[in-house]
């Protein structure tokens, strides 16, 4: 992870694929101008190189979402045609109303688009002087084919399709496979097929996140099959694509048990593909050493996945809780309509913990928590499931959505923003701590964990005093 369903059409990176700020030497509240236009979302699973390490179908704030890319008739060396690709993207996604009302916006398409076609040797170059001549924000930017190929990492289906709700209902594909996938490799899928079935299931009204739901609930893990429906085809042929989601880190960094205080510790460094089921092995496998209280430690961590920090949030949730409300424009022709989803916790397909038993959850945030973890801590601290200690965090409230470009390339653009359960936005705010804890943050090591008496202390004045928001339908 707009236009009346454009969020439910992407693959969140939240990060969502949004941009996430780069793990820093040493704690910074805000990265420079110059790190944010270098930095890549390495926890997010996305972008390029170095930045691209980490980040949707994606959404982001942390969050990245992988969108799609208009179809273009025209052949990529047009020079008019890459910068128009640009420009009518961003006018048609863009989240803020106001900003795509002013002169230069109005004017970039030809002014830009008539500069590539005197110059198509020079027009990838017109085409960055067209984004910054924009104004947009510091998280709207271009991606180099390496970079956009990068995209994979944080490709939640794993075969290396972008789909988004078509005309008719059904899942369309609707940038290029990307590089290098089982969709790419294959041959048999290109932009603009209609996917009629998902593993049997029909897709016709189904949102990205119930897309990545049927590959979830699939008894084959590696296989994903397809129906898809070709121009000129009479009825959907059948495709089988393995699923590869390479080179995903194991987001656990530590784990540790104080069984005095009967008291277990986890960090983790991003939300991945692996955060939810890996976030709850460790989980698990610390009650069974007897854990009742929890310490997870989030300082550094710069976000990741928009969908994996709901899937992890669901450990701590009862199926249905609130977990994160999306504000998004309703449709490209008004710029001012907007609309909110709610997304909410849904059943694991791992139980962290016993039902029968209490845990207590202590968050740890510093200035290096972003996004996806913003997101993660939101959901527990507004539902009363966690306590947040440590210092305030980033504050990255945006999404992004990654689409791809006729030449390869990929253009990142904020689509959207989010809200906690309780209706905060946190862009450039942050989630304040309930209590300090002292000591340096990352990277120079884990603070000494809080005794139980300290911990059941501060959990216990955060609780009497939390009221959990409304449950809507």
């Amino acid at each position: 992870m707009i236009e009346s369903r454009l969020l439910k059409s992407a693959l969140l990176v939240v990060s969502a694929c949004a941009l996430r700020p780069q793990r820093l030497q040493t704690p910074q509240r805000e990265p420079s101008a110059t790190q944010w236009a270098n930095a890549a979302p390495q926890t997010l699973e996305v972008v390029a190189k170095q930045c691209l390490k980490t980040a949707c179908a994606c959404m982001a704030a942390a969050n990245i979402i992988a969108l799609p890319s208009a179809a273009l008739a025209t052949p990529a060396s047009d020079g008019r045609a890459l910068v128009e690709e640009t420009v009518d993207l961003l006018e048609r996604y863009y989240f803020d109303g106001a900003a795509r009302r002013r002169p230069e916006w109005l004017a970039a398409r030809d002014t830009f688009g008539a500069a590539a076609e005197k110059n198509p040797a020079g027009a990838v170059r017109i085409r960055g002087e067209a984004l910054k001549a924009l104004g947009a924000d510091k998280y709207t930017r271009l991606l180099d084919p390496a970079g956009y190929a990068a995209v994979a990492r944080f490709d939640i289906l794993g075969v290396g399709l972008i789909l988004s709700p078509g005309a008719d209902g059904r899942a369309k594909v609707v940038s290029p496979p990307l590089p290098g996938s089982s969709a790419a490799k294959s041959g048999a899928v290109k932009q603009g097929d209609i996917v009629d079935t998902l593993n049997g299931v029909k897709t016709a009204g189904l949102s990205s996140f119930e897309l990545l739901e049927v590959i979830d609930k699939s008894e084959d893990k590696k296989v994903a099959t397809f129906g898809v429906v070709s121009d000129g085809d009479a009825a959907p042929r059948p495709l089988a694509l393995k699923r590869d989601i390479p080179d995903i880190a194991d987001p656990i960094g530590r784990t540790l048990y104080d069984g005095d205080n009967r008291l277990g510790y986890v960090r983790l460094r991003e939300f991945n593909a692996r955060s939810g089921e890996r976030l709850a092995e460790a989980l698990a496998d610390l009650e069974r050493q007897g854990a009742t209280r929890y310490v997870l430690d989030l300082r550094g961590n710069p976000g990741g996945a928009f969908q994996s920090a709901i899937t992890a949030a669901s450990l701590f949730l009862n199926e249905g809780t609130p977990v994160v409300t999306v504000v998004e424009r309703v449709d490209a022709q008004n710029a001012d309509r907007e609309r909110k989803e709610t997304f909410k916790a849904k059943p694991p397909s791992t139980l962290a913990f016993s039902r029968n038993q209490a845990h207590d959850v202590e968050l740890w945030l510093d200035g290096g928590s972003a996004s996806a973890s913003e997101i993660f801590s939101g959901a527990l601290r507004d539902n009363c499931a966690a306590v947040v200690a440590g210092d305030r965090s980033y504050g990255k409230g945006k999404i992004q959505a990654v689409f791809g470009l006729a030449d390869s390339s990929g253009l990142v653009v904020t689509v959207a923003q989010y809200l906690t359960p309780a209706g905060t936005a946190i862009q450039g705010v942050g989630i304040a701590p309930d209590v300090k804890i002292p000591g340096p943050s990352v990277p120079f090591g884990p603070l000494p964990l809080p005794s139980a008496a300290a911990f059941d202390r501060d959990f216990a004045t955060v609780a009497s005093t939390c009221a959990k928001p409304k449950v809507t339908n």
